[in-house]
């Protein structure tokens, strides 16, 4: 079969006997020995067929060459020994079978620190530690496993696990000014600070190739293999290359002779592998409390969000395919959180 990019409709592979070697074997893709049509191949992919001349290819089953067109896509089948005939099962597509059976492990370390409010302060602070751990967090398709066969093999950090995050929030507030103190009493008197300050880290990421590297016809589930000619500026010092883990139902690897890169093979990259940015941010509150007599009071109130105007990022970009080029993208920022912004208020009381 002539090569099309990163896709490709069949190939050949050992352990099989479906050639006269049985060493050699023939292995396709779903879509293309038949993915709607329960009776033959699938008439779309005819054109892809050019055929393959007589000798050409080193199987018995190739000698008298294929033609070209559906007629070729009929000669592979059988010489792939799929089964034939009108309702006879074939391929078919991924089957996402929705099952109870995910684990997750959850630790965590937490410290609070308190000042009650006393002499015009209070301070709350609190830190957290926690490491989460799962094989599966969601039915998301960007969040299936690679290998449905293997569920095991996604055994990483979830995508929740946030390794730390401290929070801190405090209430500065001076004492309203009586007849007689001095100006400066007058001046800061009735104020109220408020800082809010976050720190916590980052989130891991999944990076998938963006295609259907492994021939199941998902393309938001297949990873690529850490070591190639691919790189991303936003995950310095690691290289990507194409999925080459290929593994048999019972988790033995077999090679792809005369394929390189193979296709319909696994990624060696882990699951969650990378870590998007940490988190900072500085949230502010200034008041001050205006009496009017001995009833009525006005609290004017602003408010700081981000009060720095950091960039923290929300979420970054997951594609990497080694087979688009020698770069890609996977870590850019895609999404941020608000930038700074102000509120204000009048609060009448009485």
């Amino acid at each position: 079969m002539p090569r099309r990019g990163p896709r490709r409709a069949a190939q050949g592979h050992p352990g099989s006997t479906n050639c006269s070697s049985p060493n050699i074997g023939f292995i396709g893709t779903p879509a293309f020995f038949n993915f709607f049509r329960p009776s033959g191949p699938n008439p779309s992919f005819a054109g892809l067929v050019t055929g393959i001349p007589a000798g050409a290819v080193p199987f018995p089953c190739f000698s008298a060459g294929i033609p070209a067109g559906y007629a070729g896509e009929v000669a592979l089948a059988k010489c792939a020994s799929y089964p034939g005939g009108f309702g006879v099962p074939v391929p078919f597509n991924s089957v996402d079978a929705q099952l109870s059976n995910g684990n997750s492990w959850y630790n965590a370390l937490t410290f609070n620190l308190s000042k009650r409010f006393s002499k015009g302060f209070e301070l709350l602070s609190s830190y957290t530690w926690s490491h989460s751990i799962d094989d599966s967090t969601d039915l998301q398709s960007p969040l299936e496993p690679q290998d449905s066969r293997f569920p095991n093999l996604e055994r990483s950090n979830s995508v929740n696990d946030q390794r730390h995050r401290w929070v801190n929030s405090a209430v500065f507030q001076a004492a309203g000014a009586k007849s007689g103190d001095g100006f400066f009493k007058h001046l800061i008197g009735n104020f109220t600070l408020a800082p809010i300050i976050e720190y916590s880290s980052g989130r891991p990421f999944n990076v998938i190739t963006g295609t259907d590297t492994r021939l199941d016809l998902g393309a938001s589930q297949a990873r690529p293999s850490v070591g190639g000619a691919t790189s991303s500026p936003f995950i310095p010092g690691v290289t990507f290359g194409p999925a080459n883990v290929c593994l048999n139902n019972d988790g033995t690897t077999f090679t792809v002779p005369l394929v390189s890169p193979p296709a319909g093979c696994n990624g060696n990259l882990g699951r969650n592998r990378f870590t998007s940015p940490n988190f900072f941010q500085v949230d502010m509150r200034l008041s001050r409390r205006i009496p009017f007599g001995e009833r009525f009071k006005i609290d004017v109130i602003a408010d700081a969000f981000n009060l720095l105007n950091r960039t923290n990022v929300a979420a970054v970009n997951q594609l990497c395919d080694p087979f688009a080029g020698s770069t890609c993208s996977a870590g850019q920022p895609t999404a941020s959180y608000d930038a700074r912004q102000f509120q204000f208020a009048l609060k009448l009381s009485w």
